[in-house]
């Protein structure tokens, strides 16, 4: 007999990293605790809160894991269309040499145990708000908001991957452990319970909070995303223009300060709170995303403001910075989300010939040299990477890092909002103000900030171009593409590095690649010719789907 223990987070290992409130400054402070008991935890108005406490845990604990290489957070980013998965464990599932059936799909079950415990905790926690006994009726219903928010959230992703989805409302007991699931829940039912609960959170919590807790804004822009998702235009503008009109956040002056410092400024409206040796471990995701452009290269030396070391795995493809250099004023790949010009730093091993400040421009590593062994030196050192997730005070030599990590913020928000006025009609003109509710304006008010130049018309397809710019490598695109029903055909067209729907091979010209800027060769593009329709779901896999009914559905396509 089969068993529901996909929801059987046993006490035991949720306790071993459940977490209590101690007083710091400004930011979610959690102390370890090895003491508590069933009882403390669920019937104790401070077991409620450490029991909360424990649901920012284990979002944060997906991001600490440190199994290939660092790289699991961040597959989402891989399997869109604006990366070059090089090297390293996180290109098997960029290249879809994994990722592709439940047998070789195993990462996907840190996404799926992940969110499943997340709904089974926060099941539990709502389940006993309902009977605790002396706790301030005030302080309970915010623990119920932020559970529920959790439940929403950790639904929401898992139905946006895997789309056969089995959702209950009840926390594993020993009386349901053993429950046989049989089927998924329908689609109605998945929204409803989203909705609901996020209605709960929007209802229940502040506009602000202390940094790191889920607030008002956070559940707004949660649920003006699930909006867009069901083609709710009106709600969704609806959702985000609150937060946007709120006047609570609002756009930082400049690209540079969005991920500077500690994340907890005027645009974030929801950042994962870490701090060295005292909350969370670190992770290496930039190791991931930046270049390795100071090894073997005199003159070169790892910095803060170049973004430390890395060793060029998922690093930006031809497609993505050819939109961000579409503007030659768009700041976003100068050094601030991007970096695409390394410069001689080091004093001490300048050759003769550069100055310091000069931009790096090696012999023989080049992206169009004729060597294939030269082209793959230059995607490894000095092609263009990502520095939203390298500390300001980072140790730059190291491989491993320890930074907040942004969820979600007021850029996307936009966003959202520009598409919900675009589907309406309100399309408004160029001249518009950020605030006033069309989608041009509100596009504009992303591209301003970047430096860029106002559009002045907007289809869906100068939306996605502007996410793309914008939101590259913070896991948003994957979930952009497949809502909008274009993640294939993008998947086909851009992915990895080469010319807009070359299918061929690394290196090849059977494609009509020559090797110039205008037909770049194919590299790392093994997911163009992988890629079919129905991979937009993602295989449920076999260690997890084996635990369920034998008769559950698995997604379309990966039964064959």
């Amino acid at each position: 007999m089969k068993k529901n223990i996909n929801f059987k987070i046993g006490l035991a290992s949720t306790l071993a990293i459940m977490l209590v409130f101690g007083s710091c400054k400004d930011y979610l402070t959690e102390h370890p605790s090895s003491q508590f008991t069933a009882y403390y935890v669920y019937n104790t108005p401070e077991g409620l809160e450490s029991g909360v406490v424990g649901l920012y845990n284990f979002q944060r604990a997906f991001w600490e894991n440190l199994s290939n290489n660092g790289s699991n957070p961040i597959v989402i980013d891989a399997k869109d269309d604006l990366t070059i998965p090089r090297g390293g464990e996180i290109s098997n599932y960029g290249r879809m040499t994994q990722g592709t059936t439940p047998l070789n799909s195993s990462v996907y079950s840190d996404y799926w145990k992940t969110y499943y415990r997340i709904i089974d905790r926060s099941n539990a926690i709502i389940k006993s708000a309902e009977t605790i006994t002396g706790m301030d009726d005030a302080q309970k219903t915010k623990m119920i908001a932020q559970a529920k928010f959790f439940r929403a959230n950790s639904v929401f992703t898992l139905y946006k991957l895997f789309n056969n989805i089995y959702v209950t409302t009840e926390p594993t007991t020993p009386e349901n452990a053993s429950k046989i699931i049989t089927d998924k829940t329908p689609e109605a039912d998945i929204y409803k319970l989203i909705k609901d609960d996020l209605t709960y959170a929007i209802t229940n919590l502040s506009w602000t909070d202390v940094a790191g807790r889920i607030n008002q804004a956070a559940a707004r822009h949660l649920k003006a995303e699930v909006a867009l998702w069901q083609k709710d235009w009106p709600e969704a503008k609806l959702q985000a223009e609150a937060v946007i009109d709120n006047g609570t956040y609002k756009l930082v002056s400049t690209p540079a300060l969005v991920f500077k410092g500690d994340l907890n400024n005027t645009e974030t409206l929801w950042a994962l709170q870490f701090k060295a040796q005292v909350n969370g471990k670190p992770n290496k995701v930039n190791f991931n995303l930046m270049p390795n452009y100071a090894e073997l290269i005199p003159g070169s030396k790892y910095t803060v403001e170049q973004g430390g070391r890395g060793f060029g795995w998922l690093t930006l493809n031809n497609y993505l910075r050819d939109l961000l250099n579409a503007d030659p004023n768009d700041t976003r790949i100068k050094g601030s989300y991007y970096i695409q010009d390394y410069v001689y730093n080091d004093p001490a091993t300048i050759p003769a010939s550069a100055t310091l400040g000069q931009k790096i421009v090696h012999p023989t590593w080049k992206e169009f040299a004729t060597a294939v062994s030269d082209r793959n030196a230059f995607f490894i050192r000095l092609n263009a990477g990502c520095k939203k997730y390298f500390p300001d005070g980072g140790i730059p030599t190291e491989d491993t890092q320890t930074k907040n990590i942004m969820m979600a913020r007021l850029a996307e928000t936009y966003l959202y909002a520009s598409e919900a006025n675009l589907m309406l009609g309100n399309i408004g003109t160029v001249a518009d103000a950020p605030n006033s509710k069309t989608a041009l304006g509100q596009i504009n008010a992303v591209r301003s900030r970047a430096g860029a130049a106002k559009v002045s018309t907007i289809t869906i397809e100068t939306i996605l171009d502007e996410q793309a710019r914008e939101l590259a490598f913070e896991g948003r695109r994957w979930y952009m593409l497949k809502r909008t029903g274009k993640l294939y055909d993008y998947v086909v067209n851009h992915a990895g590095y080469g010319k807009a729907g070359d299918l061929s091979v690394d290196n090849s010209t059977a494609g009509g690649a020559d090797n110039t800027v205008a037909k770049p060769l194919p590299y790392k593009s093994d997911a163009r010719r992988t890629m079919k329709p129905y991979m937009v779901n993602w295989a449920i896999p076999l260690n997890e789907i084996s635990l369920l009914g034998p008769n559950y559905p698995q997604n379309t396509g990966y039964n064959n």
